[in-house]
């Protein structure tokens, strides 16, 4: 056991667990309206968890690099899942202690990543957010029907549905994790 179910405690576990990691901006990240986010160097944004998608790209010949298949559900590990595999206990544990009610297929890690506004197209249900680190402001403005919500999810696990609601990050100063636990829609298509 890692953690010790103080959510204050337990974050700071977490956030040393996350300082060990090489941040990357995955693919997902590189097109739409992500394309023009700048981060701090260092920081990036990755997808952690299991992708329908078989490899990662081609070599210089052309020939597909392909990802590891989960022998469990037929599917593939996404590079980071690959990368930094003692993440997926680390990550149940601390989901069993502090939201013990919300599954979740995937988690979108990011460090010093400022998103724009937008929806998670591809989820489905509600989000969990998270967020650990020594910053100041970068709290997450989510766009509902009666107005804007301003969210502190500094060590405080906020759920809302990111796939109805436009949302972003405030600028902030500091070093900022956000950590998103989700279902993703084409996983769940897939009966993972």
């Amino acid at each position: 056991m890692l953690f010790t179910g103080e959510i204050n405690a337990d974050c700071c576990i977490l956030e040393s667990c996350l300082e060990q990691i090489e941040y990357y901006s995955g693919t997902e990240r590189r097109t739409g309206q992500f394309k023009s986010v700048k981060h701090q160097k260092g920081g990036g944004s990755m997808l952690y968890g299991l992708t329908w998608k078989g490899y990662l790209k081609k070599d210089k010949e052309g020939n597909h690099i392909y990802r590891t298949k989960d022998p469990k559900t037929g599917l593939y590990f996404t590079k980071c899942r690959d990368m930094y595999p003692q993440l997926e206990e680390i990550f149940k544990e601390f989901g069993e202690k502090h939201f013990p009610d919300f599954q979740f297929t995937q988690v979108q890690l990011n460090k010093d990543y400022q998103c724009p506004r937008h929806v998670d197209s591809s989820n489905i249900g509600e989000s969990i957010l998270l967020t650990l680190g020594d910053f100041t402001n970068g709290e997450t403005i989510v766009e509902k029907e009666d107005g804007d919500l301003i969210v502190n999810s500094h060590n405080n696990p906020f759920k809302f549905n990111g796939s109805k609601y436009y949302h972003y990050t405030k600028d902030y100063k500091g070093t900022r994790y956000a950590i998103v636990f989700f279902n993703n829609r084409k996983l769940l298509k897939n009966k993972i």
